[in-house]
């Protein structure tokens, strides 16, 4: 199944991981990095996700999911590790147009997770569909080598000329040009490090 890319703002939202495991600290991590509001309820919670808790970066319901959980909430991810209870999450999302994600069933799924390789603002991500998260988790660590940190600094460099550059009548060529030279600059100096 061909699903559609797009990178999602969830800055200040809410959302709900169901699950308290290393598959659900997993989830939660994808979704603390980029700004959201986590809660997690499960009956048994993990030791990363109670550390997260410690800091105050998530709140934690420890009891089993209840029906009208997920109200309120902008996503949730359902990964408790039972799959009658991560489908009830999907399908009580799915009635309240709640965008879910159910760890390994991308049928009950109205999103995937892909794996991400972030350097700042610069995010690539990497989806196999579901058909094989051992060849995502291979190719984000070929492109994690391949995109340095210095891509941050590339990206911010680019940011600060197009603000520039926006004031100014420049043609689409020129624009073009400019953003080009240095980005052409910047290979120049990796591949010399390399050398």
């Amino acid at each position: 199944m061909a699903c559609y890319p797009i990178m999602l703002n969830i800055e200040g939202k809410k959302c709900l991981v169901v699950g308290g495991g290393s598959v659900a600290a997993r989830k939660v991590r994808g979704l603390l990095e980029c700004g959201a509001h986590v809660a997690v309820i499960a009956p048994s919670i993990n030791e990363e996700i109670r550390k997260l808790r410690e800091n105050g970066r998530i709140s934690i319901v420890e009891r089993n999911y209840m029906k009208g959980d997920v109200d309120g909430y902008f996503l949730a991810v359902a990964a408790s590790g039972d799959r009658n209870v991560n489908k009830r999450v999907a399908l009580e999302a799915s009635e309240r147009n709640i965008l879910v994600n159910v760890a390994d069933d991308m049928a009950l799924s109205s999103f995937t997770a892909p794996s991400v390789v972030r350097r700042g603002d610069l995010a690539v991500a990497i989806s196999t569909g579901g058909r094989s998260p051992l060849l995502a988790k291979v190719l984000k660590n070929k492109l994690e080598r391949i995109l340095t940190e210095e891509y941050e600094e590339l990206l911010n460099r680019l940011w600060e000329v197009r603000q520039r550059v926006k004031a100014q009548e420049f043609s689409e060529e020129e624009k073009t040009k400019m953003y080009s030279d240095i980005i052409e600059d910047y290979n120049l100096i990796c591949d010399e490090k390399e050398g």
